[in-house]
């Protein structure tokens, strides 16, 4: 994984005092960051990925499966997330003009200001070829699930009359703000005000961009808005903050918040003007896949070439909100010791939400060929000579042919909701008599259906409707119930070059687990015997099902079901930390039980030591030698254990009854589960939170 930057900036300031009470200050900033992302890859790797987990974006860094166990090979990274190429260039810049003016009057300090901001970037996406194996028997026997081809985004458009070279984003932010804090008693402060934001949807310079339509299956004209942005974005925020006493401060807060959200997340009809496609049967799913025949192919057959676009729900709409409130006391309880109590809560409204279009309607059988999926806007032929869009001929007398213009598309809407509840409580103690003290504990909890822009999910039941989101209403990936730290320094009594001058110190971190996102490897269509035996293949006695209503095979963030009454956490020690017999592969036809992120991981602890000597130089100088152990006892911090169940249905030439298979509803077992559940790395930081135990010696001179 390979990043270069170059960022720059610069700013220049006019400020101005027009009277004894009143300030004027003017910014234009500029600034811009220059920067690639790629790889770096054994030669003969440079254009593909062999992924072995069923999923088909990178999941964090280059040549790590995330929570999958097995490492993905090859010389493409994340370019966005739904899919991988060899590399990203971006060249950003904005510019900035602000205006505030600063008025105090009487016991007002009020405030007044604008900023308006002017965003550009030029890009492109450096495309490659993902294959992807349901597991490692389907990888040596040469059977992807899937083959994902990405064409570069400065390549030739096939949509808009040959146009090519770098995409150029637009983008404006315009924001207005009043604030006044007002000093009603001397133990009584008042703070309010008003803020208001509109972000211009974000555009491209030459209309170089493709919107699908998820409910028409067409291409709307490439003037038409990426999404909507909303205009009516007031914020007001208040604050108070009152001292009954002079040991005691009580305060309290409200606000509203609204943000733009990530530009990945409004950006998708410009990177849909490439070559997309994404191969499921065929003679041309297996490995060599030639990328110049998919490229002729695509161009010349439009209705057939399983364009895979990134998309838009026609209602999607900015900004996200968070609504905020928090009430707290601090109390000072002698000796030079203070505690604290709050509440700090927030509710986020309008959030970011993702799920996939062109989904599966129906399924044909055909003995012991794979069966013929049909999805929302295939073109269908029936055998009695009737035609049409998505129909699946049932009572036509079957298919008589299919084309297939796009593939399973992702797309993003709005509209979800999370909410965090936390009680933080703290105790500090002031250097009296050499020691100091800091003691802080929180618990939390962050749930919802979608943890925002930067941390949404494909909905687990390929949501359409809003409500169909709730599914994945569960806990969000920053959950976290427990977090403890507690800091002491201690100057030690003494004088002269022996016992004068030492400092001893420590600091406890402490957390209960994070969400392990435990998901479940499942083909799209299955078949089913005479004697109820689910299968992975077709055979001539076998009826081919739809396996997960609507398909989702490219995004897989399928949960499986959890088994009543057995315990999920195995608790005799081990690298095994999860009971691969508490889950079970959901029939055919039904989403899993699990609910999202309901799982947590292995919790976390350090404790680490500083001895400190200082020795008088002369005058105003000196030296320290400092002494530095992280994780001192060495505790073993354990990163999440693998979270994917594999896909355990049998194969062809495999046995339904053979120990590493289970039919959907029967546990997993040891050897059908693979590396699930496993602890198999630590949170691993080269140093500080999270390291083994390290030791440094520092040497300072202070002059």
């Amino acid at each position: 994984f390979h990043v270069t930057a170059n960022p720059s900036n610069a700013v220049w300031n006019l400020q101005g005092v027009l009277s004894a009470s009143v300030i004027n200050e003017f910014k234009f900033g500029y600034n811009a960051a220059p920067s690639t992302v790629g790889a770096r890859t054994a030669a003969g790797f440079e254009n593909f990925n062999l992924n072995l987990t069923g999923s088909v974006a990178n999941n964090g860094i280059a040549g790590q499966g995330a929570s999958s166990g097995i490492a993905i090979a090859g010389g493409l990274v994340r370019v966005n997330s739904a899919g991988n190429g060899r590399g990203a260039p971006y060249d950003p810049f904005s510019l900035s003009f602000v205006d505030s003016l600063s008025v105090v009057k009487g016991s007002h300090y009020m405030k007044y200001g604008a900023d308006v901001r002017i965003i550009r970037m030029s890009t492109d996406q450096l495309g490659g070829i993902t294959y992807t194996f349901a597991n490692l028997n389907g990888f040596l026997a040469n059977t992807p699930t899937q083959i994902q081809y990405f064409g570069d985004l400065s390549e030739p458009s096939a949509f808009n009359n040959g146009a090519s070279g770098m995409k150029h984003t637009r983008q404006s932010y315009y924001v207005g703000y009043a604030q006044d804090e007002w000093r009603v008693r001397p133990n009584v402060t008042l703070s309010y005000g008003l803020r208001y934001d509109y972000y211009v949807p974000l555009t491209e310079r030459d209309n170089r961009i493709v919107k699908f339509n998820i409910e028409t299956g067409a291409l709307d004209p490439n003037t038409t808005p990426f999404y909507r942005s909303k205009k009516n974005n007031v914020q007001p925020r208040v604050g108070v903050t009152y001292s009954p006493s002079t040991r005691t401060v009580l305060r309290g807060g409200f606000g509203i918040f609204v943000g733009p959200g990530q530009t990945e997340d409004q950006i998708q009809p410009i990177e849909s003007d490439r070559i997309s496609t994404t191969i499921t049967s065929g003679s041309a799913l297996a490995y060599p896949f030639n990328s110049d025949v998919a490229g002729t192919t695509f161009t010349s057959n439009p209705n057939n070439r399983t364009f895979q676009p990134r998309a838009y729900a026609n209602d999607y709409t900015l900004p996200e909100k968070v609504y905020q409130y928090t009430v707290s006391m601090q109390q000072e309880v002698g000796g030079g010791v203070g505690v604290g109590v709050a509440y700090v809560g927030s509710q986020g409204r309008n959030l970011f939400l993702r799920s996939v279009a062109n989904r599966i309607v129906g399924v044909q059988s055909n003995g012991a060929a794979a069966a013929t999926v049909v999805r929302e806007f295939d073109l269908v032929s029936c055998n009695n000579g009737s035609a049409g869009t998505g129909v699946t001929c049932a009572n036509a007398g079957g298919i008589a042919s299919i084309q297939r213009p796009y593939a399973e598309i992702d797309y993003k809407t709005s509209g979800g909701h999370d909410a965090y509840n936390g009680l933080q409580l703290s105790a500090t103690k002031r250097g009296a008599n050499g020691l100091a003290l800091n003691f802080q504990y929180t618990l939390g909890y962050s749930k919802g259906n979608t943890g925002g822009s930067n941390e949404a999910v494909t909905a687990g039941n390929n949501a359409r409707a809003l409500s169909d989101f709730e599914y994945d209403n569960g806990y969000n990936n920053f959950d976290v119930r427990h977090t403890f730290n507690m800091s002491a320094l201690y100057n030690v009594p003494g004088k002269g070059m022996l016992t004068g001058g030492w400092v001893v110190g420590a600091i406890a971190n402490a957390r209960s687990g994070l969400p392990v996102p435990v998901i479940i490897g499942r083909n799209d269509v299955v078949y089913v015997d005479a004697a109820g035996l689910v299968w992975n293949n077709a055979a001539a006695d076998r009826t081919a099902v739809a396996n997960v209503p609507g398909g989702g095979a490219s995004r897989n963030t399928r949960r499986p079901d959890l088994i009543p009454g057995v315990d999920p956490f195995i608790k005799a020690g081990g690298l095994l930390f999860l009971n691969p017999a508490a889950f079970a592969t959901p029939r055919p036809g039904t989403y899993g039980n699990l609910t999202r992120n309901q799982i947590h991981g292995p919790a976390f602890k350090q404790i680490d030591l500083v001895v400190g000597k200082k020795f008088p130089v002369g005058g105003r100088r000196s030296a320290e030698l400092r002494l530095e152990v992280f994780n001192i006892f060495d505790f073993t911090n354990y990163s999440n254990p693998v979270g994917t169940l594999p896909n355990a249905l049998p194969g062809a030439g495999e046995s339904a009854s053979q120990a590493n298979r289970v039919q959907p509803g029967q546990p997993y077992s040891a050897a059908s589960a693979g590396t699930f559940g496993r602890l198999t790395s630590t949170v691993g930081r080269t140093v500080g939170l999270g390291t083994n135990r390290q030791m440094q010696l520092g040497f300072r001179f202070n002059f």
